[in-house]
Formats: structure tokens, sequence, C-alpha cells
């Protein structure tokens, strides 16, 4: 019966025998479907219950059978499962897909089981392919039962509070990026009962205790939960009440659920409620209001600041919840009944979890077994005896070692045996860890490494006994659990993406008895398996990425192509080539999106070559080039933002994010079933339409001078409003301008030099009039020159070596060297004299002059400058009019410089040559001054932009509001167009001015505002007349950009247009990605063939030596070299 199996539904009448009659029954009846969702201000898909998001609430008391009737309306199969609910005796309704069969799309299935002896707060989730990350969750309340005493007085209301990280992409979209074997990035935001900042409120009366049943429902962070001004009485954790203590503030780890009462004793106004990441370098914040029903007014003062890092604080914090052992719990006698710390385990077993590559993607490991599903739920084969789906013991009870493996990892135990296990955790992030089916006493946790004496530390008295405990980082968490409860139960990581990617597995607690009192008989409505022989088993979907629900089957034809092929070379198709290319500049735009705006983050690029070298940033191109990118859509927004730098200099992260939100919005298109050229189609006549408002709004007033200089004012400082010049804007902007100016038209920015000198302020910055050049005069030399004759050279002026490389010369004697070196002074001598014959008063060489040509120049009262670099003495001949020489036979033919005034400066304490009056007037020089050399290089990165869209505006003059009054204007035209175009295109084109608005949304979001509120209220403008509003960050509100003075070249936003709309045809247009065959060997043969290894180990170091291989082998041949870090 090894065949295989797929899912489907029996079709029987409910069965209620396994359930207790004597108990009441609650019925619910579930639609779920998809819709749009704006958790973040941003549309995306999500999983609605009941057209709810989150879903809604179950009611109910210990020993309820609840009878919920789940009706799939998505075009995917589905489950949810009950966290925290022990299904005792049970294990077919646990809704994993190691129990139960999914529900198919258009089908339906009724969970039927009882809440037996529990109370408490907890939590249901869709738990297959990564539904969880759109949506279908809500809270679950289990109430004692009127006759059992609760050790507090019933509060006047009752709350459920969802808390959870959350993405803007689509749960198809993370889900492709994990089945690649990528990891996810940091969650874009945080969410309380679905809403963002300010979202939700909880209304109370003054003098009144509310409860407030907390559940951390996400993905992957720990969060902080607080409340201004008021203390939290914790009181009941995930079914046991606890000694009850107040918190200012309480961690939530992911899957764990908290109830705490709160009193409303505070003066009457609103307060902050507020949530925030925990051990994460990204620290992202939410907020909700309590609300006084006699509120005197809104929230004052900032929102209270929270834990962020800070271990040991939250360790301490885990170890005071402790069980309160006199109070009852779904049963009359007290919780302290059952005396666990006198019980001695008979097993112990360790799971440590690890995480790596297997086949070049991904996965995270337990024991080193990374999971993978079977074709079958393991919990049926297992009833029914089908053979080789799973093998009990495919796990080890202890750490191995080795590397990560791919198994159905299935760890067996004995049925009412009392176990240890031990939760140890190598990295450096902290865990969560959930026991389908179970709660259990958490005797102990610490950091270090386990070992049998950290058994002396155990709390054997009061532990917390709960279903999800955490593991700090490089620490451990040890548990008790009595096994009561036959079936097959998942223990998994709460951290999603890592579950998904094989940290899980599943517990086999066996009894070879058939009684009813040890577990119930599969239930007959069941979703169950019917035998195919040896059909293929294509409809079995599962919780890991081994599972496609839209992967469509290969055909003979596509094997015959995958022939064409040689081995090691790879084509994907269609969705998948198309859903490659999406996945992968939508990931490079994310990446750079938090740069945007005038409170933009920086990245930290730090390179792992010698002398690791460390560039901070928030300049998008700069960013961008530095990556070594894998994804072939990704290089091509990369290329487009690279164009951006050189024809505009500014909008290099604009470009990228409208991009990224163009293929984001076609995504959805795509799975709409919309043809991409119909999307093409519909983008290209948006872009048109856009265009088209653009310069219909544009100023111009290049004929009015003074305006038109108030005009690159205004440029230069929006410009420079997201860099870290901000500050001084005003000063730099006034900086940029004057020597924009200068060039009188022209967009060649040699003439202006740019010299970074650290020490003093960024506002210490000046502008010369001339030029600087970053070199001494040397000694006897004259300091100062008037009327500057300028020879500029390219030449050899030393005279110890023989310039011909590998000859050698033998002589007899002494005499003879001093011949030859006699003979070489005087060539050198007369080399000299041709040069002074040339008339000058200067000479400027870039190479070395040595002491014996130094003299000569030094005799005649010429200035001598040696060692010039190359770019500052071609800067040098532009400026004076000179041309660079390295011969001086015909001095009627050699081009000198001219300046009135060469002397020697003093910039902070290095000494400078400044070259003043030259031929060439609009030459000038910006000295940037600053604290150390990663400002001064960040400094010039901004101040370089800022220079060339000056020098563009000069020649296109045409002037655009900022603040994201561009993008509205022309979301608002487009808009109007997609309500007049007929047919599918009107989508594409109303995709277009969704995708048009995420600009200022990113703004918003950028600056710590709530973007949906903001770009609400700008729509509502934007309807009026003449509206020149737009996004004021500095205030956080709508204001006015004509006043601000807020101003954006249209050269930039045309380019940025354009590019973007081309950026995204160009990726929808792909159906096909073919990956050419990979080079097995890195050769070293050319660098070897031009020097032995011992002369390479001495020039290079490994990493270069790497580096030098990936030159000499083919360009397929890549590896990275640069890794990047966000920087907070």
């Amino acid at each position: 019966m090894a065949g295989g199996a797929i899912c489907a539904s029996l079709a029987v009448a409910l069965f209620f025998a396994v359930v207790g009659a004597e108990n009441p029954y609650r019925f619910f009846n579930w639609n779920v479907t998809y819709g749009d969702i704006y958790p973040l201000g941003v549309r995306q898909q999500g999983i609605l219950i009941n057209g709810q998001f989150p879903g809604p609430d179950i009611h109910s008391v210990t020993n309820d059978n609840l009878i919920i009737n789940v009706f799939n309306s998505l075009d995917e199969p589905f489950l949810i499962s009950w966290s925290g609910v022990q299904q005792r005796r049970n294990s077919f309704e646990d809704g994993v897909y190691g129990t139960t069969c999914p529900i198919p799309p258009g089908r339906n299935f009724t969970y039927i089981f009882q809440v037996k002896d529990q109370i408490g707060s907890f939590f249901y989730f869709p738990s297959l392919a990564f539904h969880k990350a759109a949506g279908g969750f809500g809270g679950i309340r289990i109430l004692s039962r009127p006759l059992i005493p609760v050790p507090f007085a019933d509060p006047a209301g009752d709350y459920t509070v969802l808390i959870g990280d959350w993405y803007k992409a689509n749960h198809t979209t993370l889900k492709a990026t994990l089945d690649r074997g990528k990891k996810l990035h940091h969650p874009d935001g945080i969410l309380i009962n679905g809403r963002g900042p300010n979202g939700i409120s909880f209304n109370v009366e003054q003098g009144k205790t509310y409860r407030l049943r907390i559940s951390n429902v996400g993905l992957m962070n720990s969060l902080n939960f607080r409340i201004q001004g008021h203390k939290m009485l914790l009181v009941e954790v995930e079914g046991t009440h606890v000694m009850q203590t107040h918190f200012s503030s309480l961690d939530v780890h992911v899957g764990q659920s908290y109830s705490v009462l709160v009193t409303a004793d505070q003066p009457a106004q609103d307060y902050y409620v507020v949530v925030s990441t925990r051990f994460s370098s990204q620290i992202n914040t939410t907020t909700g209001i309590l609300r006084y029903s006699n509120s005197a007014g809104p929230v004052s003062g900032p929102p209270p600041g929270g834990p962020t890092t800070q271990i040991d604080w939250s360790l301490n914090q885990a170890r005071a919840i402790r069980t309160n052992l006199t109070a009852s719990g779904p049963r009359p006698n007290p919780q302290g009944s059952y005396h666990y710390g006198l019980i001695t385990p008979a097993r112990t077993i360790r799971l440590s979890s690890s995480a790596g590559q297997v086949n070049g993607k991904q996965r995270y490991a337990v024991n080193s077994v990374s999971f993978i599903p079977a074709d079958t739920p393991l919990k049926l084969a297992d009833y029914f005896n089908i053979g080789g789906v799973f093998r009990v013991n495919s796990i080890s009870d202890r750490p191995t070692g080795g590397g990560i493996y791919l198994d159905t990892a299935v760890l067996g135990a004995d049925y009412r045996a009392f176990v240890e296990i031990v939760f140890e955790n190598g990295e450096d992030i902290v865990q969560s860890w959930h026991l389908d089916g179970y709660s259990f006493f958490v005797v102990g946790m610490d950091g270090g490494q386990w070992t049998t004496a950290s058994r002396n530390q155990y709390n054997l008295h009061d532990a917390v006994f709960r279903s999800t405990t955490q593991v700090y980082p490089k620490s451990w968490t040890a548990i008790y659990v009595a096994l009561d409860n036959v079936g097959m139960w998942n223990l998994r990581t709460e951290f999603w993406a890592r579950r998904y990617l094989g940290q899980q597995l599943y517990l086999r607690v066996y009894t070879s008895s058939t009684s009813l009192r040890d577990e119930f008989p599969i239930p007959k409505n069941a979703l169950l398996s019917r035998l195919l022989g040896d059909a293929p088993l294509a409809s079995i979907p599962s919780s890991g990425p081994r599972w496609n629900s839209r992967a469509p089957r290969e055909s003979s034809s596509a094997m015959a192509v995958d022939r064409l092929f040689k081995d090691e070379a790879s084509e994907e198709k269609g969705e998948r080539a198309r859903m490659a290319s999406f996945i992968g500049a939508m990931a490079i735009a994310d990446l750079v999106k938090t740069t945007l705006g005038p409170k933009g983050m920086d990245k930290i690029l730090q390179s792992t070559g010698r002398g690791r070298e460390v560039t901070v940033t928030n300049d998008g191109a700069t960013i961008l080039k530095s990556l070594h990118i894998d994804n072939p859509a990704a290089k091509v927004l990369v290329d487009i933002s690279k164009v951006q730098d050189d024809e505009v200099g500014d909008g290099t992260t604009s470009v990228v994010v409208l991009a990224g939100e163009l293929l984001r919005e076609a995504e959805k298109l795509v799975n709409a079933k919309i043809h991409p050229m119909t999307i093409i189609s519909g983008y290209r006549m948006a872009a048109e339409c856009a265009r088209n408002v653009l310069l219909q709004r544009v100023v111009d007033n290049k004929e009015d001078a003074e305006k038109f200089k108030s005009d690159l004012m205004k440029i230069a400082m929006t410009t420079l409003s997201s860099k870290i010049l901000s500050q001084d804007k005003e000063h730099f902007a006034q900086l940029a301008v004057d020597a924009v100016m200068r060039l009188k038209g022209s967009t060649n920015l040699e003439s202006i030099q740019i010299i970074k000198k650290p020490g003093g302020s960024l506002k210490d910055s000046f502008l010369d009039e001339g030029f600087i050049l970053d070199k001494k005069i040397g000694i006897g030399q004259p300091k100062r020159i008037e009327n500057a004759k300028i020879l500029v050279a390219n030449t050899a002026m030393d005279t110890d070596k023989v310039k011909i490389y590998g000859a050698r010369v033998r002589v007899d004697s002494m005499s003879k060297v001093a011949e030859i070196e006699g003979a070489e002074k005087e060539k050198m001598r007369e080399k000299v004299q041709k040069i002074i014959a040339h008339g000058i008063n200067c000479f400027i060489n870039r190479q070395l002059i040595y002491n014996f040509p130094e003299e000569l120049f030094a005799d005649a009262g010429i200035l001598a400058i040696e060692h010039a670099d190359f770019e500052g003495i071609e800067r040098l001949g532009l400026v004076t009019g000179g041309e660079i020489a390295s011969t001086f036979d015909n001095p009627e033919s050699v081009k000198l410089g001219h300046c009135k005034l060469i002397e020697e400066i003093m910039i902070g304490e290095d000494k400078l040559i400044h070259f003043s009056g030259c031929e060439l007037g609009q030459a000038c020089t910006i000295v940037l001054r600053g604290a150390s050399h990663h400002v001064l290089d960040e400094a010039e990165r901004s101040l370089h932009d800022a220079l060339c869209v000056l020098s563009q505006t000069v020649n296109d003059s045409r002037v655009l509001l900022g603040g994201g009054w561009p993008e509205m204007i022309m979301a608002k035209e487009v808009d109007e167009l997609a309500r007049k175009t007929p047919g599918k295109k009107s989508h594409a084109i109303e995709a277009f001015s969704r995708a048009l608005l995420a600009i200022p949304t990113t703004i918003a979001d950028n600056a710590g505002l709530d973007s949906a509120e903001l770009v609400a209220k700008l729509r509502a403008e934007h309807h009026k007349e003449g509206c020149t509003a737009g996004i004021d960050v500095i205030s956080g509100s709508v204001g006015d950009m004509a006043e601000l003075g807020i101003s954006e070249a249209f050269k930039v936003k045309h380019a940025v247009l354009l590019s973007a709309t081309e950026a995204a045809e160009m990726i929808l247009r792909v159906d096909e990605i073919i990956t050419s065959q990979k080079t097995q060997k890195c050769r070293r043969d050319t660098i070897l063939a031009m020097a032995d290894e011992a002369a390479m180990d001495s020039l290079l170091d490994v990493e270069q030596q790497e580096m030098a291989c990936v030159v000499a082998s083919p360009p397929t041949a890549w590896v990275r070299r640069l890794y990047m870090t966000v920087a907070f």
C-alpha cells in the first residue's frame, strides 16, 4: 500500500459520537475567501473568514463541543490549526498536514472537537502554504465553568489582542521566495488586530478593570507589549493561572498567549498601546489607543519606549512567571495538585536547531534533520498502516553534530511516559517552540550549553504550564511533559519561515490499545485518501516547498527540451520564470525602499576583502552597484538605477521603487489571468497620460534670473533633504547653486572639484573660486608664483635605474658604474633643460620627480610638483587651459596652462596648492569638512547628486513641486483614464495608479507616519482645483509644497517615470529564463602563467585570490564579494 494517495472528501454526515453528549455544542459556519486588505496602507491579498480580517473570535467554556464548518473558497487547499487546544485523544482534528488532509478548493470540512479540561487564551491560524502571512487567524477564549472559582474578579470587559509582524508582500510572493531557498527580509511592520499604527482602539471606562488576551500571531519576531501610563497585572498564560505580577511591559514571543488585567486608573484621556519588536537590528513599532469614555483629549507625548535587545531583562521576566498553585484551573482542584517535581523523567530528548544549505537552498533543521512532508498525512498512514510513508525515529533524540539532510522526521514516544525535552539554541536569534496536543512545565532556561548539571537549577515547584516556550540565543530551555495524549503531534518552531523550510518534526505518542479511552477513531467525515495504485501523487499539498499547488505537470515536450541542455544548465518557463523575475525585482525594490525620502534610513556596505572597507550611505545607486546580483530581473533594476544616476544624478531610489511597485501590481494582474501584453499596453497608456499631466503642470522661470535661481535653491534643498547634508541643506544648496551657475549652462562637472578634508564640521565646508591641488610645495622651491605659466606633464623624472626591464649590465670596475650614473644625469639634465626651454615657471608631473631634477628646477626658480594624481592633473589641465605633455622636443606644439596666482594654503592641518585666476573662469573647488572619512564620502555623494540635478536643470529649466505632489497628480489623471478605458486594460491602468501612490506612501512610512491616513488626505486635497498639497514629513501632515519651497526637477521625475515603466515592461515580457552551465572548477592557469604560486601568495590574500580566479574563469562563475547590513 506504499503506492500513494490523494485527498478527497468522503461526503458523509457529521459525526458526533466522539464528543461528550452531556456538554454543550457550539456551531460555527465559516467561509474562507480572498479579499483586499490594507493593514499597512498598501492593498494586498488577504485571507478572510466570513469577510473578516482577522477572523471571528471563538467564545467557549471548558468542555464545550465545537462544531466548525469551514468552506474553502480559495483556489488552493487550506487547513486551520488550533494553537494551544489539546485535541484530547483526537489528533485527526489538529489541522496540520501531518494529521489531516487539506480541504480542497470549493469544498468544505467540519472540524469536531472538544475543549476538554481547558481554560484560557489561545488562537487559530491557517497552517498550509504560508497562508498565515495572509491572515485567516483569530482568537480563542475558553472560559471557566460557572462553579469553578477564578482568582480575580470578573472584568468590566474582555478584549482579544492579536499582535504580530507583517509583510506588505502577498503570501504567494513570500512563499515563492522560500521555495527558491532564499531567506525573507525583515517584516515591514506590526499589526494590532489586523490594523497598522493607531488603527485600533480599546474603549474603557475610568475606574474599571479590563482583561486583555494578548497573542503573538506573527511570523518571526518576539514583541513587547505596553500601555502608556498603565501597569498590567498578568493573570493567565495559555490556560494556566499564574502568580499575579504587575508589569509595565511584557515580552510576547511568537505563538505565545497571555492574559493581563488593566485598570483604567489614570486621568481621563487617550493613551498609547505600543507594540515593538525585540531582539532585532531593525526595530518596528506600532501603536493603538486606549480610549477613556470620558476622554479629555488625544494622546500626548511620545509613545513609551520599551526594551530592545536586552536578553537578561526578558529572561528574568520569563523566570518570574510562575504557576499559581492555589488557584483552580479547568477543574475545581488546585493547579498545584499535580506534583511534577516528584516524578523522575523516563527519557531525555535533546533538540538542537540549526541552519544551512541543502542543494544550494536555505534549509533549517532539528538534530540535523530538515523536515520534508510525505505525500500522505502521517497520522492517516499510521492509522491505516500504509508503509513507506515515514519511519519512526527517523530523527535522533539528541544532536548528531552532522550536516543537514532531508527526511520526514518522526520521533517515537511511549504513551504515558514522563519525558524531559531540552531545546538547545546555538544561534544568535530568540527561538520559540510549540508542541501540539500538550501543555508542558517550563522547568528551566539559561545561557550556555545544557548539561546534566543544569538540572540543579530547575524549578520543580511552580513552573509555568504552557504549550509554547522561548529559547534565548546561545541558550537552552528545558520542559517536562507527561505524554498522556495518544496521536501524531507537531513539534515546531513558531518562526514560520523556518518551519516552512524544515524546522519541525512529529512526535508519535503510541499505544497498541484500541480502546476509545486512549484514542478516538478517525472521524467519519474525515477527508480520506483513496489508493490510486502507481498514479502520481499530484494533489497532495504540503507545508513545505516541495508542493506548489499552481505548478503545472511537465509534458513530454518540456522534458525533451530539457535534454537539449548540458548537465547543470537550467531552464524556467511560463509562470515560474515570470514569478522568479517578479520576486527578484521586488526584492531589490524592497531593499532600497527604506532609504527613500527625507527620513530614509542608511545602509552599511561592508566588503569582505582585505581591509573590510565600510561604506555608510542611503544613495540607491551606490547601494545597488556595490552588490553582486544573481537574479537577472533584479539586474535590470540595478541597471536603470545606474543610468538614472549617470543621466540626471538623482531619483536612483525612486526609479527602482516605482519599477518594483509596477511589477508587484502586475503580479496581481497576472494571477488574475490578465495577459502580460494587455498589462504592458495599459501601462504604456498610463505612462503617457502621467507624462502629459507633468508637462501641463511644470513651471519654467528661466527668463527671470531671480526666480530661476530661487528654483535652483529649492531643488537643491529638496535633493539634499534626504541626504546626510539635510541639517545644513541651505548652506550646501547655496554652495551647489553658486558652483553650477559658474558653469554658465555647461553640464561638464569636471570644472568643479571636490576636496575632502577630515576635521571640523560639515558646516565649515566652503566654495573656493579656483583650483586646489592636494599636494605640498617642495623644500627650496618658491611658495608663491604670479602670472604662472604651467606645464602639465606625465613623464619619467627618475635617474636611478636602467629602463630596460630584465637587462643586466656587466662592468669591470666601479669607475664604469660612475660613468653610467654620469650618463644618466646628463640625460636627465638635457630633459630638464628642454622643459625649462618652454618658458614656464611651474612644472606639474603625474610621476615622481627625483632629487636631481628637482634641484635643477629649484635652481631655475621653477616650482616643481610631483606625483599629482591623474584625475587631478587632467582637471588642472582643463581649468588652466593646458594639455598634458609627455615629450618636450618641440615647445611650440605644447599648450601651456595659465593662471594669475599659485600659492600654498592651509586647510585644517594640511598644506595644499591653490591656483586662482584660472583661464577657465568657471573653475571652482568645494572643500568639504567633516568628522570622518565615512561622513565625507557620503557628503561628497550627496553634493554630487545635487550638482548633477542642478546642472541638468540649467539646461532643462522646467520645475515641479515635490513631496509626493507629482505622483498624486499623475495618479489622479491615470485613475480618470482607467475609468474611461474599456476592457482589461483598465485594470492595468488602475494598477499603474496604485504603483504611483507607493512613492508618497513609502516617504510617509519611512518617516514613521501613518501613510494610509496621509495618502487618503492627499487624495481628498487633490480633488480640489489647483492643489499643491504634498507630504510634509517635518510636521507629519499634509502641507502646501509651494509654500514650503519643496521642488524637484522635471527631468528627474520624467526619467523616473519612463525608466521604471520601460524596466517593468521588459521584465513583464519574460516567459523563459535559461541559465547556462557553470564552470565546475576555478582555473588558475592565466594567473599562474604570470607569476608562480609563492609570488601570488605574497601579493594576494585568500579572498583576493578567489577574485583573481573569477577574473580568469567565465563570467558565469561569479562569487559574491560584498554583503550588506542595515544600520539603524
